[in-house]
């Protein structure tokens, strides 16, 4: 009987002891006390942030993140948050942060139980060409009119565990197209509409480039060919000349008013 009580005993602190913390993001796990897990890769400058339940498993709640002196050199801890059912930190690598494996320390606590505490392990690692960007047409090509909508896709793709501001500029004039800021969260790819407003009839030559933390990622070259109506050919002048010698832009001024004639 004896033997049989410290056999259950032995089982319950075991159980005890090894209690599971549970990572929520940027992946799901429940690991036992001084587990390591890797978390994803990240970039240089990026900020990541690591959440896990508040159920300690020993009948009390997590209320206190921190993480050891395993932080490395200018890592900084940008904040820390309790929620409802949940922990988070959240970490910001420095733009010369060396491309590597680090381990952080994560250390669970609980503010009204100073004995109670544990910790995990987690990984990351810093690399490059996380993110990935790509442009296609999607207007027809010969379907071009002064005036109407032409359409381009963006897809991007963000391999990290952290999300991607990812700002998409042209050479074209701002009247044509405005410039648009796009974010797409961890390990996710979304697709974004560029639409651009062609308002001067001829061939425009020009190209997209796609910026994030000041690095131009990819670009993308295209040629539009415009097609004149009737009141755009003689209106293009308001908004810009067509593509061709300022020798003829007595006539373009006498087709701007002639527009306004037609637009009434």
């Amino acid at each position: 009987m004896k033997n049989a009580f410290l056999v259950v005993f032995v089982v319950l602190l075991a159980s005890f002891a090894f209690a599971d913390v549970k990572m929520l993001s940027p992946i799901e796990s429940s690991l036992i006390f001084g587990a390591s897990i890797q978390a994803g890769y990240v970039s240089q400058g990026q900020v990541f942030e690591l959440i896990f339940s508040d159920d300690s498993g020993y009948g009390q709640e997590w209320n206190k993140l921190t993480v050891a002196d395993s932080l490395p050199l200018n890592w900084e801890v940008v904040s820390t948050q309790v929620n409802d059912a949940s922990l988070s930190i959240k970490i910001k690598v420095p733009e010369n942060a060396n491309l590597n494996f680090y381990v952080l320390k994560i250390i669970f606590s609980n503010t009204n139980e100073p004995t109670l505490s544990d910790f995990v392990n987690v990984s990351v690692v810093v690399k490059e060409n996380l993110l990935d960007v790509s442009f296609v047409r999607a207007s027809v090509e010969n379907a071009s009119v002064v005036g109407e909508p032409i359409i381009y896709k963006t897809v991007i793709s963000n391999s990290s565990i952290a999300p991607y501001t990812v700002t998409v500029k042209s050479t074209l004039p701002s009247n044509w197209f405005e410039e648009k800021v796009f974010e797409v969260n961890q390990n996710s790819s979304s697709e974004f509409e560029l639409n651009v407003k062609p308002l001067v009839y001829g061939k425009q030559v020009f190209s997209f480039q796609a910026i994030s933390n000041k690095t131009i990622v990819s670009s993308f070259s295209s040629t539009l060919n415009i097609q004149p109506t009737l009141k755009g050919k003689f209106s293009s002048v308001m908004t810009g000349f067509p593509f061709f010698n300022f020798s003829l832009l007595p006539f373009q001024m006498f087709n701007s008013f002639f527009s306004l004639v037609l637009g009434n």
